[in-house]
């Protein structure tokens, strides 16, 4: 039976998706994580935005946020740029540069969204980690050849319906196969 993972379509660059994929131990969203940056460096995929959430078993989440940039963040490296600056020009340079960054953090925060990550992180049952991403697949094969090695559950998703039942499948044969 021939699919469309045989004959991955051509990229369109535009076509971003969502997806949440929530795994039974705490350190495997991590994992996944890593091997994706892999497979972004060799082509398959561009991640827009990537966040681990992890729960220890007494119920204390972690959140990773690997691209995203808050305002927060802005101002703190704003703030590093105005000392920078201050040394050179003056003390007005470094609350110049932690507004300018704080600005900049607002203006770039066009990842997932902060609230959304948030409330995963209070759904994610303790002992389980939560891998969510911004993705545009370039090669759909080999993702779905990659997320196959792991045990997962697509808890939601914006790909066409034939894309998700193909991750969801993907996550549920590698649980299939080592139940064997």
């Amino acid at each position: 039976m021939m699919t469309d993972l045989e004959n991955p379509t051509p990229p369109t660059g535009n076509d971003e998706h969502l997806v949440a994929i929530v795994f039974d131990k705490p350190s495997r969203a991590s994992e996944v994580l890593v091997n994706l940056v892999h497979l972004q460096e060799e082509g398959v995929l561009r991640l827009g935005d990537a966040v681990v959430i992890s729960k220890d078993e007494s119920g204390r989440a972690r959140i990773h946020e690997t691209i995203d940039i808050t305002a927060g963040k802005g101002a703190l490296i704003g703030g590093w740029w105005g000392v920078f600056a201050g040394l050179l020009v003056g003390p007005l340079a470094i609350a110049g540069g932690a507004a300018v960054g704080a600005l900049y953090g607002k203006l770039v925060d066009k990842g997932l969204a902060d609230d959304w990550v948030k409330q995963m992180s209070e759904w994610l049952e303790a002992g389980r980690s939560g891998l969510l991403l911004l993705v545009t697949v370039d090669n759909k094969a080999k993702l779905i050849r990659e997320l196959s090695r792991y045990e997962g559950e697509v808890v939601t998703t914006d790909f066409p319906e034939p894309v998700r039942l193909e991750l969801e499948q993907a996550l549920r044969d590698s649980a299939t196969d080592a139940s064997r």
